[in-house]
């Protein structure tokens, strides 16, 4: 969470992504080398497959879920988390807002997703987080002369304390109640070993005695909010097959921008009946996905040089992956014969930040507004994906004298 405005932060933050996206990070040196097959799931506590359920491979089985009517995935995107608060503001004024059955959080998603989780009533505990924040609340820049030998720009002791007065014990005693009742909260975080995303089931994790569970807690949103290159990785003691080991976590957008465990969709395709049936029935699941920002960047010029070029392919690669994580999710509720409903920050809005991991509250309070304005409309929900709206790029040019194409409007009426 740093501004473009300082050259070498940027420098960093936009190397580090792209290395994080395109090659991968390199882990820590371990005194081991990590085993080939890496912990799939917690062994923590007994699985048990409910009565009626069969399972075609262990990824179906969520253990424990109540029958997912609701559904709601929380994309990254930084600072324009604040839009996401304000759809789920607006959105709970209108008194349409169900009860979730399951949300998932990535990065910014994650540090919204316990209150999203929790209800209407953590409204305003959401956007104090988002508009009552300053940059020192957040992160502290180390010494310069420092920065090539540490593993990042800042440091998060700052946010590791915003988190800990915000994620109180109250409030995880409160989650795992509520996943006592089959409910839900997952939140993705990005293991730099394995280069994969992984999934914490964090209203297990609530349930689990303080102080442990509750480190864990808040170590999980803090490491799903963990910008490489601006934030330094954040480690987990773990065990595995009685070895103890230690792994270290990042941004979960870095693999997985919004997530819906696969699991979710085959519980919700068991309500809609045995045989394929892509249109939603009367009654049928809904699947929610709040994006936190644009679909696409707004276009612009670039300078010709280094950091300028780098900047605007790695902004053009994280909003393609998210679009194409839409897409997929589109098709999974199709599958499974729920209604597919995402928003997003409409493309013409006059907000554009520096870029999205400063901090800026008058930018973060315009954001909260448009959300809030969205969420009041309905929400205004889209019900396809950008990837397979018209005018999406599908057009192929046959030279270079061009036209522009139509907008057209992609929300239903």
């Amino acid at each position: 969470m740093v501004t473009s405005r300082n050259p070498a932060a940027l420098a960093v933050v936009t190397i580090g992504l792209l290395f994080a996206v395109t090659i991968g990070c390199q882990p820590p040196r371990t005194a081991e080398r990590p085993p080939k097959h890496r912990p799939t799931a917690s062994v923590d506590g007994p699985a048990v497959v409910p009565p009626g359920v069969i399972l075609t491979s262990p990824a179906d089985l969520v253990v424990g879920l109540r029958a997912p009517q609701h559904v709601l995935a929380l994309s990254s995107g930084g600072l324009y988390g604040a839009y996401s608060a304000g759809v789920l503001d607006g959105w709970s004024r209108t008194g349409t807002r169900p009860e979730f059955d399951v949300v998932t959080g990535s990065s910014t998603g994650a540090l919204i997703s316990p209150f999203a989780f929790l209800g209407g009533d953590y409204d305003a505990q959401a956007a104090q987080l988002y508009t009552g924040v300053r940059a020192e609340d957040i992160f502290r820049v180390r010494a310069w002369v420092t920065i090539p030998f540490r593993d990042s720009v800042a440091t998060t002791a700052p946010m590791r304390k915003l988190i800990q007065d915000q994620i109180t014990q109250p409030l995880m005693e409160r989650i795992a109640a509520e996943h006592r009742k089959g409910r839900r909260l997952y939140v993705g975080t990005t293991d730099l070993a394995s280069k994969r995303a992984v999934i914490w089931d964090m209203g297990a994790i609530a349930a689990q005695p303080c102080p442990d569970g509750c480190k864990l807690f808040r170590d999980v949103l803090l490491a799903s909010a963990s910008v490489p290159g601006v934030f330094p990785p954040v480690p987990f003691e773990v065990v595995v097959d009685g070895r103890r080991e230690t792994e270290w976590h990042v941004d979960g957008a870095i693999t997985a921008p919004l997530f819906m465990p696969p699991g979710v969709f085959a519980a919700a395709a068991l309500q809609t009946g045995p045989a394929f049936n892509p249109s939603p029935t009367p009654g049928a699941p809904n699947f929610y996905a709040i994006v936190a920002g644009k679909l696409y960047p707004d276009a612009g010029p670039v300078r010709r040089r280094i950091l300028p070029v780098l900047s605007a392919t790695t902004g053009a690669l994280l909003y393609a992956q998210c679009r194409a994580e839409l897409a997929n999710m589109y098709w999974q509720s199709r599958l499974s014969g729920m209604r597919y409903q995402m928003i997003a920050l409409r493309q013409d809005a006059e907000i554009q930040a520096d870029t999205s991991v400063s901090i800026n509250q008058e930018l973060m309070l315009e954001l909260y507004q448009e959300g809030l304005s969205d969420g009041q409309a309905g929400p205004a929900w889209m019900y396809v994906p950008p990837a397979l709206s018209p005018c999406d790029g599908n057009y192929a040019r046959g030279g270079l004298r061009l036209r522009t194409m139509p907008d057209i409007q992609t929300r239903a009426p």
